[in-house]
């Protein structure tokens, strides 16, 4: 590095924009300041540090690659040690480990190129998953790769969508398949998604067969026509609605079956004097997060019998402890357990509440206690990873976070799930003014309901 010393920005980015990324030093490139360049220096910068990211990316593809070589573990768990490492879902997790598997094993040319700063991380995976559509032939994947890589291998400017619609055409021509099989493969991955978005809202991602996927959304717009013109909605607000009428009305909830002692419902946890009216704290949906007082007091209202209130201490912000002395807890308690701890209690999985099961951390012939305290949500995975002897552990913190140590002695503590906890909570915000008989009233009506 003595070498650059003296070098204005511009002559040391001269310096390393010919030299291979595995030459590079990140104290190089640190040492420029892009103020001093100029607009076309900055571009060129802009390059040499993509180049750069790739060249890591592609390294951690490898390391990725033989964590799954080299998994003996019975219950698969290079997953899980990915997922805490890299803070990441689960899924994302499984993901990462099969694509670097292929790109290592099937696509050496393609991750060469990753690593040569000539592609992404992102194209690469293109190819990857392309390759898990097609027959089990050796001889494919590089069929694949000579079909689809040129424009990038020759500094064509070609952008991820661009190139996945190049591998896709590429695929159909390697798979000589009909396009009824090739049809029947892709409906096998029909699917419909839960994914919680901002602002109170949340997405339903639906994959269906083309033809059913028009069919609905042809009849969700001739029917939202059918609206008085005088109807202020939006054609999609209509549509939306329309959709959301069709199921719950066409789905009877009487005739569902039970999933953690109960039919499917939503949980929504809300402080007493919030419900009240009282003041405007925010409540809690299980599964999905914080929701506004008002969306939780409208719930409230609601006589469709779809969601049941689970009452918290206004002074404490706590739910009420309850413990059993037997083995499996009362609908009670995995009712109480379910709306504080909301998801599995591994960091990094997002299985909701109503997917798993209330698991005893210190174990009950270790006499652990069926308890609020020895209690937790884990799902089936999570619970035979820690009860399987694969030496993986974990301990509920004080705070209401769950630290999990692995059987390589690392350890990750969770992020706190939600604010049910006996921890001292902030000063409540001011309460709107309220006559005492009125309030007294309310109260006294309150107390005659159950809490849960």
């Amino acid at each position: 590095m003595d070498d650059f010393d003296g070098l204005s920005g511009g002559e040391l980015l001269a310096c390393v924009q010919g030299e291979h990324p595995s030459f590079r030093l990140g104290a190089e490139l640190d040492r420029i300041d892009p103020g001093s360049l100029s607009a076309a220096g900055r571009v060129d910068l802009l390059v040499v540090l993509e180049e750069q990211r790739r060249w890591f990316e592609a390294a951690q593809l490898r390391v990725l690659a033989a964590m799954q070589e080299q998994d003996t573990s019975r219950l698969g768990l290079a997953q899980e040690s990915v997922s805490l490492a890299l803070q990441v879902s689960l899924r994302a997790a499984q993901h990462k480990l099969a694509q670097a598997h292929t790109l290592v094993s099937e696509l050496p040319r393609t991750l060469a190129a990753v690593s040569a700063g000539m592609m992404s991380g992102e194209h690469a995976r293109v190819v990857a998953e392309a390759v898990w559509r097609l027959p089990a032939d050796p001889l494919l994947p590089p069929a694949l790769e000579e079909a689809a890589l040129p424009p990038l291998l020759t500094g064509r400017c070609v952008t991820v969508p661009q190139f996945r619609r190049r591998v896709r055409r590429a695929v159909m021509t390697l798979d000589p398949v009909t396009a009824e099989q090739r049809h029947q493969r892709a409906l096998a991955d029909r699917t419909v998604g839960y994914s919680p978005g901002e602002d109170g809202m949340a997405m339903l991602p639906v994959v269906l067969g083309a033809p059913e996927a028009q069919l609905i959304y042809g009849r969700l717009t001739a029917a939202a026509t059918l609206l008085p013109a005088t109807d202020p909605r939006t054609m999609d607000q209509k549509r939306a609605d329309l959709l959301v009428d069709a199921v719950l009305t066409g789905l009877p909830v009487e005739g569902l079956p039970v999933l953690q002692g109960r039919r499917p419902a939503i949980n929504v946890v809300v402080a007493a004097d919030t419900l009240l009216n009282l003041d405007d704290q925010p409540a809690h949906l299980t599964g999905y997060g914080p929701i506004t007082a008002q969306t939780a007091r409208r719930l409230a209202a609601d006589e469709s019998g779809t969601w049941r209130r689970l009452l918290t201490d206004p002074d404490a912000g706590a739910l009420l402890d309850i413990s059993e002395h037997r083995y499996r807890p009362a609908q009670r308690l995995r009712d109480y357990v379910s709306a504080r701890d909301d998801i599995c209690a591994f960091p990094t999985c997002n299985q909701p509440g109503y997917r798993c099961e209330y698991e005893h951390i210190q174990p009950y012939r270790a006499g652990g206690t069926t308890s609020r305290r020895n209690g937790a949500l884990a799902c089936r995975r999570h619970n035979r990873t820690k009860a399987a002897g694969t030496g993986w552990h974990y301990r509920r913190n004080p705070d209401d976070t769950f630290t999990w140590t692995t059987d390589t002695g690392h350890s990750y503590t969770s992020g706190r799930r939600t604010m049910w906890s006996g921890e001292p909570q902030p000063p409540p915000r001011p309460a709107k003014p309220t006559p005492p008989q009125e309030r007294r009233q309310a109260e006294s009506t309150d107390l005659d309901e159950p809490p849960f």
